[in-house]
């Protein structure tokens, strides 16, 4: 995308203290999608939308590149990789510090688009530390984000994966909440440029407990009420929260049968034992590292699939995540010519809450959490002093059963038949996952990670 920079008059908010700019990256199942739009006007909410005079405050124009080279670029998929895999191993290494059972899942989509709309906000120091994080400048990260966010819409992007009913199993939403305060101006230019590259809905609010509702209830339309509540409080120095919602529901391409799922025992890293709810199923995709052993289970014509990752005999789970970065992660989800897989799953239904700041400060990103070095002038100024983050929240959800996964954005790897020469008789591996092993959901059509996660033990139903 060629860059291009969007002018407009900073916009005053009616009455502010001090900020602490908050990141709210929520990322979540659906019980049915059928009711995720982005007609936020739908909500009945007491902020005032400032969504439409955002837009109008500046043009908006799209490069003429292709979509399909802009979402299979080899530097935002690298990219997307890396996130992927620095945030999984922070996270799962932080989780297992403060407990050894903890489970993670976590939506590195969902906290590139949180992260992309403080990006755009940066300067200085604060700027370049951002985008070593995401791995992208700014109007790449706007290119390959906006038109993402475009291709779900419409269910493909030219020839890329369209499908009959124009839509796709993945719902995103983004917005950005502005406390009212007279001593805080935000820009215009940024405003504009969030409202029209990444589709965020902007409100004024508050920040009482009316916006706490107005917040919540927006989390809820647009993870499809599986997170009701994202905030219980907003601080007195919080000034804006930027926030992203994911929502997913997906069916199995082929769903187990009853006779598929027996009972089964899974044995955590300490030795003990739990009954789980096993289901079987035979793969026609392999993968495999040094670490890890895997299948790819597809999900309804094979957009999206499910990755379980179990790791080889001897290596424990710890150490085949931390071995895990960018390139790792690539590689490992390449298919294993001429190899099928006997697959086993267990019935889970996860939770998961973490709060960022920790993880973002060891991937590098410091400065933008310090109150005396920040620069997020870009995005705008408060006379009580200068804006930072204070926070990133993140939340999630996912439920894998016989018909599907909800919470899950998926990726599908099929291969076609029929023209090749004929191969030798397929090896077969047996991959059960009846104990601590990782699991990926990817967006097949455009190799995009969209949730990861380990599961050290089952949850409790």
């Amino acid at each position: 995308m060629s860059a291009h920079r969007l002018v407009a008059p900073a916009l005053s908010r009616r009455s502010m203290m001090r900020l602490a700019a908050l990141l709210g990256a929520a990322a979540v199942a659906s019980t049915t999608l059928a009711g995720c739009d982005n007609a936020d006007d739908a909500l009945a909410l007491t902020a005032t939308d400032l969504t439409a005079p955002a837009r109008e405050a500046a043009s908006f124009s799209i490069s003429g590149e292709d979509p399909y080279t802009i979402l299979t670029g080899e530097q935002a998929l690298s990219a997307s990789y890396a996130l992927t895999a620095n945030l999984f191993r922070t996270c799962s290494q932080a989780d297992r510090t403060k407990d050894g059972h903890a489970n993670t899942f976590i939506s590195p989509l969902s906290i590139l688009f949180a992260l992309a709309l403080a990006q755009n906000g940066a300067a200085g120091t604060t700027l370049d530390e951002l985008a070593a994080v995401t791995g992208l400048g700014t109007d790449e990260l706007n290119s390959y984000l906006g038109t993402y966010a475009r291709y779900l819409e419409t269910g493909g992007m030219d020839d890329i994966g369209a499908d009959d009913e124009g839509a796709t199993p993945l719902h995103l939403a983004n917005s950005i909440w502005i406390r009212e305060t007279k001593s805080l101006e935000v820009r215009g230019d940024y405003l504009a440029t969030c409202a029209n590259e990444l589709d965020a809905s902007i409100f004024s609010a508050p920040f009482d407990a009316t916006t706490v509702d107005d917040i919540n209830a927006w989390v809820d339309k647009h993870t499809n009420h599986m997170i009701e509540q994202l905030i219980s409080e907003i601080p007195d120095t919080t000034r804006l929260y930027l926030i992203n919602a994911l929502a997913f529901e997906d069916a199995w391409e082929e769903p187990y049968e009853e006779a598929d799922v027996e009972d089964d025992t899974f044995t955590c890293e300490d030795g003990e034992t739990q009954t789980v709810r096993m289901m079987y199923s035979h793969e026609e995709t392999y993968v495999e590292n040094e670490q890890f052993q895997g299948f790819v289970k597809p999900y309804a014509d094979y957009r999206y699939a499910f990755v379980g990752l179990l790791p080889r005999g001897g290596v424990s789970l710890a150490d085949a995540v931390a071995a895990l970065d960018g390139p790792a992660l690539e590689a490992l989800l390449q298919p294993v010519m001429n190899a099928e897989v006997n697959a086993g799953l267990p019935k889970f239904k996860l939770e998961y809450q973490a709060e960022l700041t920790d993880t973002l400060h060891a991937l590098g990103m410091n400065v933008a959490f310090d109150p005396e070095l920040a620069d997020f002038t870009p995005m705008g100024t408060d006379k009580d002093g200068p804006l930072y983050i204070g926070q990133v929240l993140h939340k999630t959800f996912i439920d894998v059963n016989e018909e599907g996964t909800r919470a899950a954005a998926a990726t599908s790897i099929g291969m076609e038949a029929g023209a090749a020469a004929p191969m030798d008789e397929p090896v077969v591996y047996d991959v059960i996952l009846d104990r601590p092993f990782a699991y990926l959901i990817i967006d097949n059509h455009v190799g995009l990670p969209v949730f990861a996660g380990t599961m050290l033990a089952i949850p409790e139903a």
